[in-house]
């Protein structure tokens, strides 16, 4: 008698009990998910002053710039394709010649804390009079100033949160480059007005909420 009673009472108590959860289950949506997004770029900056003879036999100093660039987005962890872009500018009397690699294939290494940069490669350039010619580099790039970081937060009408992170520091250079298998520098970066070289890397970090 004791059982059956309870048992009856449970009945009673238990099945409207299941019937509200499982309405329960049926209507409560599934939570979003806030979209996440992460953006990395690694650079290394130098400039080397080059001695040019112009058309009419003088001399000038040109400026070379070998630039490393690494970077990536989520959700990737690496660069699978590393480049440089390796810049001469000459200014004549009269006329400039010029030649740009804006991004010339490139093999990148580097070490954590910013303290050293290589990058190796070669590629196909194009003066400004429209020829074209064979540039390689190989290049070594060393921390030698501290460790400068700025960081810098913005929200977007309460739905964006992005944070931007840039590390840097001043460092030396030394490298060979070639241009059409004629040497244009072998050594520590020397133009005596560019600035200093450097190796930064750029973070974003952007989260949007639902």
């Amino acid at each position: 008698m004791f059982d059956t009673t309870i048992s009856r009472r449970l009945g009673i108590v238990v099945a409207p009990f299941t019937a509200v959860m499982a309405t329960l289950a049926i209507s409560t949506p599934a939570v979003a998910q806030a979209e996440q997004f992460y953006f990395f770029e690694e650079t290394a900056s130098a400039f080397w002053s080059v001695p040019h003879q112009c058309a009419d036999g003088s001399t000038v100093q040109a400026t070379l710039l070998v630039l490393s660039t690494r970077d990536f987005e989520s959700p990737d962890t690496e660069d699978a394709n590393p480049t440089a872009r390796v810049q001469y500018q000459a200014v004549c009397s009269g006329s400039s010649f010029s030649w740009v690699g804006s991004a010339l294939p490139a093999t990148v290494t580097s070490t954590e804390s910013l303290r050293s940069v290589t990058a190796t490669g070669s590629g196909t350039v194009r003066d400004n009079s429209g020829l074209t010619h064979q540039v390689t580099f190989d290049m070594a790039w060393t921390a030698v100033g501290p460790l400068e970081t700025s960081v810098d937060e913005n929200v977007s009408e309460g739905f964006s949160v992005n944070i931007s992170t840039r590390k840097q520091r001043e460092a030396t250079a030394d490298g060979r480059v070639t241009f059409d298998g004629t040497v244009l520098v072998d050594g520590p970066n020397d133009h005596p007005t560019r600035p200093a070289p450097f190796i930064r890397t750029d973070e974003e970090r952007t989260t949007r909420m639902p």
